[in-house]
């Protein structure tokens, strides 16, 4: 539960970094004592896990995994009737903080849900998301060349990008007293949200697209890794959003409804926190990875499996 600190508290703090500069101290560690004086210990914690955040991970040790830059992805025809399946009421199950809906295979227990959402829990083709957005907030001590295995079309995307956020003054200040202003944040999270996408060979594509990779960020952090990734597929008989998304520690692709959402004030109870700070962004994909076609389309044999075994009993 977040702390809530008294008025007179929060005025002693205020006149302290006022009048005191902080601190020459790690940037990673900057960005997490500003998220935890907005947000508090819990909630950044929560965060930071479910987007695979190492030192949220009970300890797990920082482990980078070689990037083989830009690649086309391997696009598959997902089957209408396995997005219509997972919409489906009829066999959801508990699954994670509230949420009811299907379990579907994941290759690795400990893939974050930027993982799932972009490099189906697999494969390890792009940059990292906090690696992105670092890069881009140009914070100290990024590596710059962890984007040279990236297509030279996108690594030119994101220098360009670079370039305008701190033109904007919108790069990495651990001195800055007072959050950016919405309408001045939301136009780079969403150039900065295609160019992550498209870093990991998904194409995008506005007219009738196969998917949506989706994320959603808190206003207050500025330009800033999102919190939360997932992906949205169309239900072909309903018209609805059918949800797919992960969290380390589960060994599990959780599918369902809009209900399974986070941060927004019409999903389930236990997943409508801060939803009046979050904001969500939506980038339409032209096909998802190869292995996001496998895993989705395999409820269905999945389903002829359990009906076979029904029968013979």
């Amino acid at each position: 539960m977040r702390t809530h600190h008294r008025d007179e508290e929060r005025e002693s703090a205020a006149a302290s970094r006022r009048t005191v500069r902080r601190p020459e101290q790690d940037p990673g560690t900057a960005r997490l004592l500003g998220l935890q004086e907005s947000a508090g210990n819990d909630a950044v914690t929560e965060s930071l896990r479910r987007s695979g955040h190492p030192g949220a991970l009970h300890g797990a040790p920082v482990q980078r995994a070689p990037k083989r830059g830009h690649e086309e992805s391997t696009e598959g025809e997902i089957d209408p009737l396995a997005v219509s399946t997972l919409g489906q009421q009829l066999g959801h199950e508990d699954t994670y903080k509230g949420g009811r809906g299907r379990k579907l295979p994941k290759d690795r227990e400990q893939a974050a849900c930027w993982e799932w959402a972009v490099r189906a829990a697999t494969d390890d083709t792009g940059i990292s998301h906090g690696d992105c957005w670092e890069y881009l907030t140009s914070m100290p001590f990024v590596d710059d060349s962890k984007l040279d295995q990236l297509a030279p079309a996108v690594k030119a995307e994101l220098g360009q990008l670079r370039a305008s956020i701190t033109a904007a003054g919108l790069a990495f200040d651990p001195d800055r007293m007072r959050p950016p202003a919405e309408g001045d944040v939301r136009p780079f999270m969403e150039q900065s949200m295609r160019a992550f996408v498209t870093s990991h060979g998904l194409r995008i594509a506005t007219d009738r697209p196969a998917a949506w990779v989706v994320c959603n960020y808190k206003v207050s952090a500025g330009v800033a890794a999102p919190d939360h990734f997932w992906i949205e597929l169309p239900d072909p008989n309903t018209g609805a959003r059918v949800v797919l998304q992960t969290v380390p520690d589960i060994p599990y692709v959780e599918a369902g409804g809009p209900e399974l959402r986070w941060h927004e004030k019409d999903s389930v109870k236990e997943r409508q926190s801060e939803h009046e700070e979050h904001r969500k962004i939506e980038v339409p994909v032209a096909a998802l990875k190869g292995r996001h076609t496998q895993i989705i389309n395999g409820i269905l044999e999945t389903g002829r499996r359990t009906r076979a075994k029904a029968g013979r009993a």
